[in-house]
């Protein structure tokens, strides 16, 4: 497994919708999520949200088999898929589809 982080920022004023949206992907729609990352290749994801001084950014780990999760992503036209791109260019103003390039690893320390 690889690992990745990246990072997207939430406005002030839609951090409340952001929460609603976490909370319906991890409760409702948790298994729809579920089967997404079993077509796109990840085995783990973790969200954490990070208050900035201009608002806030999610900071995302993820585990996947290999790079190639952000182009399966990309390329997944199911519906929960479609539904999540959506909510988040609604909410965060971001378009995954052009926007979500994993940065480069510089430091990946293990004992």
């Amino acid at each position: 497994m690889k690992k990745f982080a990246y990072s997207f920022p939430i406005l002030n004023e839609k951090l409340d919708e952001w929460l609603a949206f976490a909370k319906e992907v991890n409760t409702s729609r948790n298994s729809e999520f579920t089967e997404m990352h079993a077509r796109i290749g990840v085995t783990k994801e973790s969200w954490y949200l990070q208050k900035t001084s201009t608002g806030h950014d999610v900071v995302i780990y993820t585990e996947a088999k290999d790079e190639s999760f952000v182009k399966n992503f990309k390329n997944d036209k199911s519906a929960f898929s479609n539904w999540f791109r959506n909510e988040v260019a609604r909410i965060q103003d971001i378009d995954l589809n052009a926007q979500s390039v994993i940065p480069e690893l510089i430091l990946d320390w293990s004992e």
